[in-house]
């Protein structure tokens, strides 16, 4: 488990700093031209990589997992992220996609994955409290309802792709997150070519936000996100969305010197319980 808990703290960096690195480039992008751009260049960054690892082609008889996740953990959330923060703030939005371990949860049991104990719920709903705490603390809930419910479907598509890639018959994280993204690229380029606006000129600032977003959180964070589900499972990877924003209001407050709120120490000692109460191996 000490693996997952590395790869799971990787992913919550990673995913942590995409919302600003988003509400950055819709500056320069369009809701679908950001997510082709980003999903375009992470194919590259995952094709280079699979060659160097020789992972070999993808698995002819996993196309309904790549094809799923592409969907449902790809082109649709990403899209949706973005133009809810259209109307919603970075900081919102990380919040809504903190009810991500209940959601998974709760669709695995539905599914018969993963049977949570009671102490499990315990966990699951003492970090939901304390990402509550987290949101209030940050901010005021700002822009418009139907931003947040797109960011929450989000959420649920997040929560659905979980369950494919640990049903899915692909064991290998480099050769899976390759296909998938790849899928997911052709995807969200024929969305941006059918309804999306012209992309900004190269020299644009916001490229380089679309350049960090294709290597880390879209590339890297892919390879991190099938190894993790595969070793611990769906619900235990869900419980990085409970330390997401925190991972962003932290790194908001030490390298953007951004103002710390007096509810935090009591947010994340909350978090941290709840992590801890979770993190039990589920029976089977």
């Amino acid at each position: 488990m000490t693996r997952a808990w590395i790869l799971l703290v990787c992913l919550a960096l990673m995913w942590g700093t995409s919302f600003a690195a988003m509400s950055q480039a819709l500056a320069g992008f369009d809701p679908l031209g950001l997510t082709a751009a980003r999903l375009v260049l992470a194919s590259g960054v995952l094709l280079v990589l699979a060659c160097v690892m020789r992972v070999g082609f993808p698995l002819t008889q996993a196309w309904w997992q790549y094809a799923g996740i592409a969907l449902l953990g790809n082109s649709v959330p990403f899209g949706l992220i973005a133009w809810g923060q259209l109307s919603v703030s970075s900081a919102v939005a990380g919040a809504i996609m903190g009810t991500m371990p209940i959601v998974t949860a709760a669709i695995a049991m539905g599914f018969g994955i993963d049977r949570l104990s009671s102490r499990q719920w315990a966990g699951l709903a003492v970090g939901f409290v304390g990402l509550l705490v987290l949101a209030r603390g940050q901010s005021q809930f700002s822009g418009t309802l139907l931003g947040a419910v797109a960011v929450f479907a989000a959420v649920v598509c997040y929560a659905l792709s979980t369950i494919i890639a640990k049903k899915g018959p692909d064991k290998d994280s480099i050769r899976a997150g390759f296909a998938t993204t790849v899928v997911a690229a052709l995807i969200s380029t024929l969305a941006w070519a059918w309804g999306g606006h012209s992309l900004p000129a190269i020299s644009d600032a916001s490229w380089w936000y679309i350049l960090y977003l294709g290597v880390f959180p879209s590339a890297l964070a892919m390879v991190c996100y099938f190894t993790v589900v595969r070793i611990a499972g769906p619900v235990f990877l869900s419980q990085v969305n409970y330390m997401v924003p925190v991972m962003a209001f932290g790194i908001g407050a030490v390298f953007l010197r951004e103002p710390i709120f007096t509810e935090l120490p009591l947010a994340i000692g909350l978090i941290l319980a709840g992590l801890f109460l979770a993190s039990r191996v589920v029976r089977r």
